[in-house]
């Protein structure tokens, strides 16, 4: 294991960290001596250009650019692809050419090869959008040591230098096109998870959409047409829409303009009209913290420490909202919300380095061993993650109605195993059915549950012996990583001979690539340049 690095894989921006010979952590500039780079990928002439280039080349050329591909992750192949050069590339396999410039900036900058990481992902992401990180990971040439949750990371980063104080801490990040609230407690040495929610699929994004519908909208009362009918012109308003919001962070009104088909329209758009535009966006953000606190059992007085993490929560109404309902003084120490969860996960990797592999250290300064160990050996400080959703699965109760059985419980923490023993429903029972939930509350009957087959992760079917009575125990396995996969085992115990072991590629039907795919997409990225 050579050096390690940190990934904060954005929607909007993304960020690479390392931590350097006197054991701090530091973002690596990208090859345009930018600290975040632009997660948006164009592909142009055979090649795949990443960053601000592409970014600014989406106006001219919409066609050849993808961006928000964050929001993809998770969904098979046939429910989304971008096609170029007549090839066909899953969220994974972009995703992966993203890591890919992240990793050569990172080569060139610290002179060395790279293979080992951690990346970042929103903690509200489920089993498959996980996994599709570590496939987008493998993809690019990367030894993913591990999957790690954001406002883990920005915890880490803010925590490492408050050891010693006992504090609670809300984490709100709020990207370019996710958002999650997390509470984490710093005691002595130790950080750990609390409580968390999320929505994947609320971000900066959002606002800019709002921008985006209320021009288009008095453009078309002016010039009857719609600009958002035209790729070329939407992207330009796109562009225009977010450099707007960015601009409103500092001051009171910012011009937008919009051109279509010859025509023209500039709106001025007020701090105050931005602000009511999005004000139910903003009531989601409220909302979840909430829950949150709901959920942890703590009001606004039981935290201590507010962390601002994510580009999106520059904005003054996120700032002022939060400020407003919480009472805290957000981001002490001024922590920046683009670059804390990289810097954190930095921190993590290196810290997962030494524990699982102290072999692998003896090229590393005593200073940045020294941070992160005492002189027993003993890790200054050790990262707690929480299980983000329930996992259960279908049981029949006394009715023999099939309800939701939670075998881990949100919050757990994590790695965990948790066995639990089942029984027969009939005599001569010859199989049982064992389906895998994700995300759903104990004792809900299945068919109360809308879209049932969205949170069901996979199932197994355990072959039974001959001639057992109703009643025979079946005992059933839960093996939750630090990656958050799972991990089912069933075991028929009558019987030493019907003995049924499925690991987590065999019952975990994910719509991510397989194995077979990820290695083929793995030999397909060495015949692209990405610059």
């Amino acid at each position: 294991m050579g050096k390690v690095i940190g990934i904060d894989l954005g929607t909007t921006f993304s960020a690479v960290a390392h931590v350097n010979e006197y054991g701090k952590p530091e973002i690596i500039p990208n090859a345009d001596n930018h600290r975040i780079t632009s997660s948006v990928i164009l592909f142009k002439d055979g090649s795949v250009t990443i960053g601000n280039v592409a970014r600014q080349h989406a106006r001219s050329g919409p066609e050849q650019i993808v961006e928000f591909v964050k929001r993809e992750m998770g969904k098979s192949k046939e429910t989304f692809f971008r096609t170029f050069d007549s090839k066909d590339y899953s969220a994974e396999e972009l995703s992966s050419l993203i890591l890919t410039k992240l990793k050569q900036d990172a080569e060139a900058y610290l002179d060395a090869e790279i293979t080992d990481a951690v990346i970042t992902v929103p903690a509200y992401f489920h089993d498959a959008e996980r996994q599709a990180t570590r496939n987008a990971g493998k993809i690019s040439g990367l030894n993913v040591l591990q999957v790690l949750n954001e406002p883990t990371a920005a915890a880490l980063a803010y925590g490492i230098d408050q050891l010693g104080y006992e504090q609670t801490v809300l984490v709100f990040d709020l990207g370019g096109g996710t958002f999650d609230v997390t509470i984490m407690k710093v005691a002595g040495s130790k950080i750990e998870m609390i409580a968390t929610n999320g929505d994947h699929r609320l971000g900066g994004k959002d606002w800019d959409d709002k921008i985006i519908i209320h021009v288009a909208e008095i453009f078309e009362t002016e010039h009857g047409e719609n600009p958002l009918q035209d790729l070329c012109a939407y992207q330009s308003l796109q562009f225009n829409a977010v450099n707007a919001k960015i601009r409103l962070s500092h001051q009171e009104r910012a011009s937008i303009a919009c051109e279509y088909n010859g025509k023209t329209t500039l709106v001025e758009l007020t701090r105050e009209k931005f602000e009511e535009l999005t004000a139910g966006l903003l009531e989601k953000c409220r909302a979840l913290c909430e829950i949150v606190l709901s959920e942890g059992n703590m009001t606004w007085a039981d935290i201590d420490t507010v962390l601002l993490v994510g580009g999106a929560t520059r904005m003054p109404m996120v700032r002022e909202m939060i400020a407003h309902i919480s009472g805290k003084k957000v981001n002490p120490q001024e922590v920046n919300p683009d670059e804390v969860v990289a810097l954190g996960a930095a921190l993590h990797g290196t810290l997962h380095q030494i524990s699982e592999n102290p072999s692998s250290t003896t090229d590393l300064p005593d200073v940045v061993i020294d941070r992160f160990f005492g002189q027993d050996g003993v890790p200054k400080i050790t990262v707690t993650d929480g299980a983000t959703h329930n996992l259960g699965l279908v049981v029949l109760n006394s009715l023999r109605e099939p309800i939701i059985h939670v075998m881990i419980p949100k919050m757990t923490a994590i790695p965990c195993e948790k066995e639990d023993i089942f029984r027969t429903v009939e005599d001569n029972q010859r199989s049982v059915l064992v389906e895998i939930v994700q995300g759903l509350e104990q004792g809900q009957l299945t068919d109360e549950i809308d879209v049932f087959e969205a949170y069901k992760l996979g199932e197994c079917t355990l072959e039974l012996p001959q001639g057992l009575p109703e009643g025979s125990p079946v005992r059933i396995t839960y093996s939750y990583n630090r990656n958050q996969l799972l991990e089912v085992t069933a075991t028929a115990l009558s019987s030493g001979d019907a003995r049924g072991i499925y690991d987590l590629f065999s019952v975990i039907k994910r719509p991510t690539l397989d194995a077979k795919e990820v290695a083929q997409a793995q030999a397909n990225l060495q015949s692209l340049a990405v610059k």
